[in-house]
């Protein structure tokens, strides 16, 4: 099944709908040889609309920049590629999302205490989708399990400086570390229990 912004469940609303369609044509030129429409429309709902529903549920003081930027998920620094598609992305989202791209990208850019926050959320939100993506229920190690193992430290490295600011986010967010850190400690114990033991004297 193609995906439909119809079919998310999320408000009407044009911006929205076309940073999820930006998301969709970017996810299908970059995997569309390996995954067909079915599983390309699964990382849609399960990654960007998740992430937009997640800041909307999660936080009441959201703003409409920050669904925006989820929505547009891997996509969104594509809009920062050269001045045609800033301008474009300026036109279609308005100053606030693009600013706050820019701010994502360069630690050097000015930012507000609201983007600092919506910043924040959007790293929260990404991140889950990362671990239950990449981590959580893994069924067997493959040559990625260290990256994953590097991806889990960074994503408890980080949290342990933001927790705090987003209580609700926080609940999801800590539950998904102890989940991820048991599915590579399992695997990790199994390939122990099943590594060939050395021959006897």
């Amino acid at each position: 099944m193609a995906f439909n912004y119809k079919s998310t469940g999320l408000p009407d609303n044009r911006g929205w709908e076309f940073a999820a369609h930006i998301c969709h044509a970017w996810v299908s030129q970059s995997m569309g040889r390996m995954f067909g429409p079915d599983r390309i429309n699964n990382f849609m709902q399960n990654q960007p609309v998740t992430a937009a529903k997640r800041i909307m549920d999660h936080c009441d003081d959201w703003s409409e920049s920050s669904v925006t930027i989820a929505l547009l998920g891997p996509a969104k620094m594509t809009l920062l590629e050269d001045e045609k598609s800033e301008l474009m992305a300026r036109g279609l989202f308005g100053d606030r999302v693009v600013d706050t791209l820019w701010a994502m990208q360069s630690s050097h850019m000015a930012r507000d205490a609201e983007m600092e926050r919506d910043m924040v959320r959007v790293y929260m939100v990404e991140s889950l989708s990362g671990m239950h993506d990449q981590i959580i229920g893994r069924k067997k190690i493959d040559k990625m399990h260290h990256i994953r193992w590097n991806m889990l430290e960074g994503y408890e490295k980080n949290f342990a400086r933001i927790k705090g600011q987003n209580p609700a986010l926080d609940k999801i967010f800590e539950d998904s570390l102890k989940q991820s850190r048991t599915s590579l400690e399992a695997l990790d114990k199994a390939a122990a229990q099943n590594k060939p033991k050395p021959p006897q004297p």
